[in-house]
């Protein structure tokens, strides 16, 4: 193996830098390229025994910092906020906290440090290195801290108290344990304590609130920086964190020059927060500096030579930038650019130049990221060079690592050559923020005065509040109160709160409330019960003819499938893991496959679609065709599939208006000769004249968009072919469960890691507010949506517009222009060459760019929920702060169902929103869509929570072959059984775990809970014990058809309905003495009573 650092550093070249350095005097090295940048870095970072303060520009700091990052551990970067200190928005929690963690290791290590940054975070003013250690805590097991003045230093730090830890700056207590979720951490952690001393640390998991790993100790840093910035006199720059003699590297000049105008357009200048240019320059005046440039010599501008006669080996310079003249010497590297000899586009030249290279006994350094990429290029190498062997050849060297491009270095004789040199394949660094941004969804527990609430016993009353009061025992209860028609009322014990869930129906029409007493509500709910029986007897039925159709079987995974799956760049989630191994279990079987993958937008569902279209070509030598329902859509997966497959000889294709009528015939023989692998295309697909000559996998990307004929075209396609289909739909938890034994579906519910937040912004239409967007944007050389969705008026939008901002570049698309100039416009913006995108809907699938980090909608308050959902969608599609300003008619009031709409994208986190975001929608418009219009008139008779509800038992029943029977079993009881205020002592909390109680159908799951409850709230108290051995008990008695148990001291009193045969018994308890034993004995009592096995 060879230590590539110290062979390349042994460059003659190297040293004369080095020699450079120590004189002290600014050096100019012109025409390198980012990968060679990062090696001289490295270089100056190893030997120079000095800081380093290297500054890029937005646009390529990410593309430094992975070259960097692959030879160079100590890298740290400072964020900018990436808001402007005058607004209203705050800076995203994420960036925040990566500041912090990175102002504290530069403030309390002791080493060199090497640290990025852009002129944007460089300028911008920060808290002193002194004051650093009093915002932040330190919490270490077996350390004693005091509980309350804790609690007060959080809430000092900008830390929210909240009942539920779900996002970062926010804590919760219990007892004596805080939760918190540091902003510098990814994930929220959970400190217990014995009196005041700290007893247990551990990470937990935000949508489940379990603990997941144990830890010895915890920083908590600083969560509001503008509050402290505005309170803090004595404010400092970045350079007082470094060491007094620290090198300055500018990353490419000019680029960086770009930036400096972007940032002189945000009014900085007199800001209180921001360092002057000139007062920057001014700080490192004493300081030696490093300029990069991409330009050659000769195209920077104003440079004139002095050459001294002592200084033979140098060439003094003077050159202008930033209106300054700047003298230097320059430098002449020693790398070699393979662009600037070799034309190597096409793979077989790369072979051709390693072979060379190989032949002439030349050193060759491969890097690589994975095994399956340095697998890869030793099968690449094995068909080139056959008399070569790899393994014993001492001039071919292997090492993990990652350049953007590969270069020569003349005097080592050294060729460097990373794999995506040899792929093309563009890589996009990720940065880990979180590992989880979804919050746990509330889809029952939330009830609000007012709301119109569904009782299992009772019918469709109206939740009216929530009162302590004595039970029939005289003990103090909390009762739910709901009231029912003619102003009559019910108390539900909070403990039978799983009876009660939120009314939800199939339109936006409501219904009357029920008047108790009455049997109209038994008998809506067994004509219900029998509307539901049949159609999980259709679904079944369903089921059971695509298992005699069957399909083709595949084998288990090819080496060349198991090198594609390594070959992905980016760590997969944990739901894209079992997707995939969802969709791989589906095709071994010998029925069809037939899989709904459901996801938000930008969670990873067509990598997942590219695993099961990989393994139908090679494993199964089968044709793929992917269907979608725009062709800018097409374009987007026809260029990830090639660029993700690029490594492997399978063809691609796609049929698109885009090409010309000539070329879709050539590409449809092709199709029909099987000389294509994968096909790609709209509705264009389902023509006559497409034909396959093996089709085996069918991908459908959001069916739901797709016409009536289109949808009856696609059945007959399917019968014997795999399917998949992709949605960004997504539907509510509740009919996920109740489908998830007929329907095979795979949900992604979370985003991947380098994902921030997408703040959220409803204004009334305020020019002041655009600009502000615009010029944020600009600012960090970002890129904006517009979305005007009138073609008639987007023109004269835009020149409003365009008045209102200086330096930007304008393009219009919509649905009315010719699709050739669509796709152009499209090109040319993904590219950057277009600042602003004024558009209609027609972005709302298919388009992705990552640079476009802005979308300014329009009259917001007229488009539906889910698709300003989508809208949302387009941007935070990288590791930038994102954000989506709804704008509203101005002075003007909107309508409820807007303003709701509106309410629900604010309240919904913008990852892992998709389920809350379903759940309001059904609020909104009702059921109706989702199961068809047969459906809809039982959800609005009983609800759709109970419907789910009812369903799940019905297709379990029919299963199981079991009689389908609806029984809830009535539990009354003598003896304290409930979770104390002291112990949940918030209500929300409280009703959500009596519902998951009521809900469980197994032993299994209540230990679940009990575990669950010991983690989060501590030992369990009596009357908990009690609840928990009663939940096991009422599952035994639903399971086997007991309507009514009523415990007695010393008696129980039963009821059982079984086979249409009531029976009603009164039995004899013994003595209850352990809570354990008593559960026992009553099993065992009504199991010998009523002869269950």
């Amino acid at each position: 193996m060879i230590d590539s650092k110290s062979t390349i550093f042994k460059s003659t070249i190297f040293n004369d830098f080095l020699d450079k350095i120590k004189s002290k005097n600014s050096i100019l090295v012109d025409d390198i390229l980012a990968p060679e940048i990062a090696f001289l870095t490295t270089f100056l970072n190893f030997f120079s025994k000095k800081d380093i303060l290297l500054i890029s520009p937005d646009r390529r700091k990410d593309l430094l910092y992975k070259n960097l990052s692959s030879f160079n551990e100590n890298i740290l970067e400072f964020l900018s906020w990436e808001t402007l200190p005058f607004e209203e928005i705050k800076p995203s929690l994420d960036i925040i906290g990566q500041r912090f963690d990175t102002l504290n290791k530069l403030a309390f290590s002791k080493k060199n440090h090497l640290l990025i940054c852009t002129l944007h975070s460089l300028l911008q003013k920060i808290i002193p290195s002194n004051v650093l250690k009093d915002l932040s805590i330190h919490l270490k097991i077996n350390d004693t801290h005091d509980f309350e003045n804790l609690i007060k230093k959080l809430v000092s730090l900008g830390y929210k108290k909240e009942t539920l830890v779900s996002d970062k700056a926010q804590f919760a207590t219990r007892g004596y344990i805080i939760d918190v979720f540091p902003t510098n951490l990814d994930h929220p952690y959970r400190i217990e304590f014995f009196s005041d001393e700290i007893e247990s640390i551990r990470t937990f998991d935000i949508e489940t609130q379990k603990s997941v790993e144990k830890k010895k100790s915890v920083d908590i840093f600083l969560a509001d920086e503008l509050k402290f910035l505005k309170d803090e006199k004595n404010l400092t720059n970045i350079f007082s964190y470094l060491k007094d003699d620290f090198l300055i590297i500018f990353d490419d000049l000019y680029q960086i020059e770009d930036s400096l105008t972007a940032l002189n357009s945000l009014k900085i200048k007199n800001s209180k927060y921001f360092l002057s240019f000139d007062s920057f320059l001014e700080n490192i005046k004493k300081n030696q500096k490093i300029y990069f440039s991409e330009n050659k010599i000769d195209e920077i501008s104003f440079v004139t030579y002095n050459q001294k006669p002592n200084q033979k080996d140098s060439t003094e310079i003077s050159f202008e930038i930033f209106q300054k003249h700047l003298d230097a010497l320059l430098f002449k590297h020693p790398f070699i650019t393979y662009l600037d000899f070799l034309n190597l586009e096409k793979l077989e030249n790369i072979l051709d130049h390693i072979e060379t290279f190989i032949d002439k006994n030349l050193k060759v350094l491969f890097l690589y990221q994975n095994e399956a990429e340095k697998k890869h290029i030793f099968e690449l190498l094995d068909k080139k060079t056959e008399n070569i062997s790899l393994d014993k050849n001492k001039n071919i060297f292997f090492e993990k690592g990652f350049l953007s491009s590969g270069f020569i270095i003349a005097d080592q004789n050294l060729s460097i050559i990373p794999y995506n040199e040899i792929t093309k394949r563009k890589v996009i660094r990720r940065q880990k923020f979180r590992e989880a941004y979804h919050s746990p969804v509330a889809e029952y527990h939330s009830l609000e005065i007012g709301d119109l609430v569904v009782h299992f016993h009772s019918g469709i009353g109206k939740y009216i509040g929530c009162d302590k009061l004595s039970n029939h025992l005289g003990v103090e209860t909390e009762f739910l109160i709901l009231e029912y028609a003619k102003g009559s009322k019910l108390y539900v014990p909070i403990s039978q709160s799983h009876l009660v869930t939120k009314y939800i129906g199939s339109s936006e029409a409501l219904p009357g409330l029920t008047l108790l007493g009455s049997n109209k509500w038994q008998k809506t709910k067994v004509l219900a019960q029998k509307q539901i029986i049949g159609y999980a007897s259709d679904l079944l039925h369903m089921q059971a003819v695509r298992e005699l159709e069957g399909g083709f079987e595949y084998d288990k995974d090819s080496e060349e499938t198991q090198l594609f799956d390594l070959d992905f760049p980016y760590i997969e989630t944990q739901d894209q893991k079992r997707a995939i191994e969802d969709l791989k279990n589906d095709m071994m079987q010998k029925k069809a496959m037939d899989r709904l993958i459901l996801g938000d937008v930008g969670y990873g569902k067509t990598e997942v679609a590219m695993r099961a279209a990989f393994k139908a070509v090679y494993d199964g030598k089968k044709q793929v065709a992917l269907l979608v329902p725009t062709t800018v859509l097409a374009m987007q997966h026809f260029d990830t599939f090639k660029e993700r497959m690029s490594s492997f000889p399978i063809e691609i294709d796609v049929v698109s208006r885009f090409k010309t009528a000539k070329e879709n015939r050539k590409t449809l023989e092709n199709v029909k000769n099987g000389n294509i692998d994968i096909l790609i295309g709209t509705h264009r697909l389902l023509s006559k004249d497409v034909s396959f000559k093996d089709l085996g996998l069918l991908i459908v990307d959001e069916e739901q968009r797709f016409g009536v004929r289109a949808k009856e075209h696609l059945k007959k396609i399917k019968k014997g072919v795999d399917c998949l289909t992709l949605s960004a739909t997504p539907i509510p938890r509740t009919l996920h469960m109740s489908l998830i034994k007929v329907k095979d579906m795979s949900v992604i519910n979370t985003p991947p890691q380098d994902r921030l937040p997408i703040k959220t912004i409803i204004s009334e239409n305020d020019d002041e507010v655009i600009k502000n967007a615009i010029l944020r944007e600009k600012s960090r050389q970002g890129q904006l949506f517009f979305i005007h969705n009138r073609v008639e008026s987007i023109y004269k939008r835009l020149e409003h517009i365009k008045k209102l901002t200086k330096n930007c570049t304008f393009a219009v698309v919509h649905g009315q222009m010719p699709t050739e100039d669509v796709d152009f416009t499209f090109h040319k913006f993904k590219k950057g060459e277009i600042d602003i995108l004024f558009s209609t809907t027609i972005i709302e699938n298919g388009i992705d760019v990552p640079n476009a980090n802005t979308i300014i909608i329009d009259r917001a308050d007229s488009f539906g929920l889910a698709d300003l959902y989508q809208l949302r969608g387009r941007v935070g599609r990288w590791n930038r702060a994102a954000y989506a300003y709804f704008l509203t008619p101005k002075n003007r009031q909107i309508s409820e169902i807007s303003q709701k709409r509106l309410t629900a994208l604010l309240e919904a986190p913008s990852f892992g929103g998709g389920m809350a975001i379903a759940m309001r929608d059904l609020e909104i418009r009702g059921a109706g869509d989702i199961l068809g219009i047969k459906q809809s008139g039982q959800i609005s008779n009983i609800g759709f929570h109970l419907y789910c509800k009812l369903l799940k038992r019905a297709i379990l029943s029919i299963q199981n072959k079991k009689e389908t029977l609806f029984i809830e079993t009535k539990m009354e009881f003598s003896y304290p059984a409930y979770l104390p205020d002291d112990y949940i002592p918030h209500e929300t909390l409280r009703m959500e775990i009596y519902y998951r109680l009521g809900e469980a159908q197994s032993n299994k799951a209540i230990d679940a809970i009990k575990i669950e409850l010991e983690d989060r709230f501590g030992s369990l108290p009596d009357p908990v014990k009690e609840l928990i051995s009663l939940s096991k008990i009422k599952i035994f008695a639903n399971q086997n058809s007991f309507t009514h148990l009523k415990f007695g001291d010393f008696t129980l009193y039963c009821e059982r309905l079984h086979k249409s045969k009531k029976t009603q018994k009164n039995l004899i308890l013994p003595k209850k003495e352990k809570i354990l034993k008593f559960e026992e004995d009553v099993l065992n009592i009504l199991k010998k009573s009523f002869e269950i096995l």
